[in-house]
């Protein structure tokens, strides 16, 4: 290669990606067995976000019906448009063993859809003609998590809570519930995290707005920040309350109540409970401190990974969590919230949302020190030179919290590698998609 002439860019290929593609093949192999179907259609970009093991569907169509995978017991097969093909198979999807069927943009997509499942027993999870619809037993393949699943979601928890966390220390009297938004939101994008929904709550307004985003409000005494982050289709939750000099005696008061639900239900998730049982211990503290309807006011967790809530936390679920798989704990009491995400391993739970530069909580349940989030006070720069300090003599607190990003890895796959003469690094796939490759 010339001295001057520019390194030749190679795709490579994600090992870790491919093993867990061809695992979840696998499985649903077992369900076409299970159903006697021919083939399986996914539509649902988180379904294709799940067996791709993270591609980003939303980052390339402008309809979620435009690319589908179809998928038999031995081949795999994406069905899309000629604008979308080259992005999804030289970003989110290089070196997976897919084969590609497409049609130019202007062509009906369930036209080609059609071609395929001619001839198929196909079920769906969208239901779509000449398909059966089993969007439930799709769905049920996305948990357990995998090994990859979980490494992602450690990483990703280190940047929700980041995100939130130095949003938090920057927040000054009269700055807006929007303005915060907008830096969480910043931290989130700038690192290639999708911000699935963002709330800043300010001076209590989420008392008698459980669910408020955010608005053009002024910040006066406090807010409640609370933020879901997408990354490779998995979803994380964090949330965390700061105040302006003082904390205000019904939130102090609310926050050491709303703790203990926090602490207890994390303690409590735990491989195998149901989560109708993980529930009862709950309310029992509820109903011990006097607050025995609080918990109707708002729903208090969440079973997440490929969506928000694979399954939400009722009184009576019948749900068992299985190993590994993640908790989004968010109780409330009054205007006091609690937020962090969980992860469920085989003999252990994992904080994956919880850092050192925070002012932390330890909560004794069972004899189990469980870390809760504490709250961040960020008194006026005339009466404590700027010192980070907690209403609890007995924290020991941070004085200072890094604004700059922190580092955490690159979240993006390394897709492109510069080479000169030698073309040995480059893992060549049989599987490399053409236009005309097709399922036979």
């Amino acid at each position: 290669m010339s001295q001057h002439e520019p390194p030749q860019k190679l795709l490579v290929q994600d090992a870790s990606r491919r093993s867990d593609v061809e695992a979840k093949q696998l499985q649903i192999q077992d369900l076409l067995i299970q159903l006697d179907a021919d083939a399986v259609l996914l539509q649902d970009p988180t379904n294709i976000a799940w067996f791709t093991a993270g591609a980003d569907l939303y980052r390339c169509t402008t309809d979620s019906s435009r690319t589908s995978i179809f998928v038999t017991r031995d081949a795999r097969l994406f069905a899309t448009n000629a604008v979308d093909s080259a992005q999804i198979f030289e970003r989110e999807a290089f070196g997976l063993g897919f084969q590609l069927k497409q049609r130019e943009w202007f062509q009906p997509h369930q036209d080609l859809i059609s071609d395929l499942c001619r001839g198929r027993c196909v079920i769906s999870d969208s239901g779509t003609t000449d398909t059966l619809g089993a969007p439930q037993r799709i769905a049920s393949l996305r948990l357990p998590l995998t090994e990859l699943d979980t490494r992602r979601l450690r990483q990703l928890g280190r940047v929700a809570t980041y995100a939130v966390e130095a949003s938090a220390h920057r927040i000054r009297r009269g700055m807006t519930e929007a303005e915060v938004a907008g830096e969480v939101s910043h931290r989130l994008i700038k690192r290639t995290v999708t911000p699935v929904r963002i709330q800043v709550c300010a001076d209590g307004r989420n008392e008698r707005f459980r669910h408020w985003l955010y608005g053009e409000n002024p910040i006066e005494r406090y807010a409640v920040i609370s933020c879901m982050a997408r990354r490779w289709g998995l979803h994380v939750g964090v949330c965390r309350t700061v105040c302006l000099d003082t904390v205000p005696d019904d939130l102090a008061d609310a926050y050491q109540k709303v703790v203990l639900m926090h602490a207890a239900g994390q303690c409590f998730s735990r491989n195998g409970a149901q989560l109708g049982d993980v529930w009862k211990k709950v309310r029992r503290i509820y109903e011990k401190f006097g607050l025995p309807s609080e918990w109707q006011r708002a729903d208090q967790a969440d079973v997440i990974g490929f969506t928000p809530g694979e399954h939400q936390l009722y009184p009576d679920s019948t749900v068992f969590l299985t190993a590994p798989a993640a908790v989004y704990w968010h109780p409330t009491v009054g205007p006091a919230m609690a937020g962090d995400t969980v992860l469920v391993q085989h003999n252990s739970i994992q904080f994956v949302t919880t850092r050192n530069l925070w002012p932390t909580l330890t909560v004794q349940v069972k004899s189990r020190s469980v870390p809760c989030p504490g709250i961040l006070r960020i008194p006026s720069s005339s009466t404590t030179n700027n010192h980070l300090r907690t209403e609890s003599d007995s924290e020991t607190v941070q004085q200072s919290l890094p604004l700059d990003d922190e580092p955490v890895g690159r979240l993006e796959t390394v897709w492109e590698l510069d080479v000169s003469s030698d073309r040995s690094v480059f893992e060549e796939d049989d599987n490399a998609y053409s236009e005309e490759s097709v399922l036979e």
